[in-house]
């Protein structure tokens, strides 16, 4: 019977053969591009919105509906990112309060 060894292919880099030469990305790292993606695709959205209202006014666009729609998309997603950031603040002050 021969046995072998995790370095043999039968590991996490079969599964994922991308991987096994790329550098992770640290905590902070990762923590800051998602937060800037997060608030890009927030921003992106609001400006959506405030295009679709301004052609509304202008007589551009005649769906009203659609207008609405895209308002509260820009509205949930300003509410989403507004709850993450309160997540974000309320485990960094639990993380300050630890003792060490």
């Amino acid at each position: 019977m021969d046995v072998k060894g995790i370095e043999s292919g039968l590991g996490l880099g079969a599964a994922f053969p991308g991987t096994s030469g790329v550098k992770s990305a640290s905590a902070p790292e990762g923590a800051g591009k998602f937060f800037s993606e997060l608030v890009s695709k927030v921003n992106d959205l609001q400006t959506q919105s405030d295009q679709a209202i301004q052609g509304l006014a202008t007589g551009e666009n005649k769906n009203l509906h659609e207008v609405m729609i895209t308002m509260e998309k820009a509205s949930i997603s300003f509410q989403f990112l507004a709850q993450v950031r309160n997540k974000a603040v309320e485990a960094y002050q639990e993380v300050m309060r630890m003792q060490v």
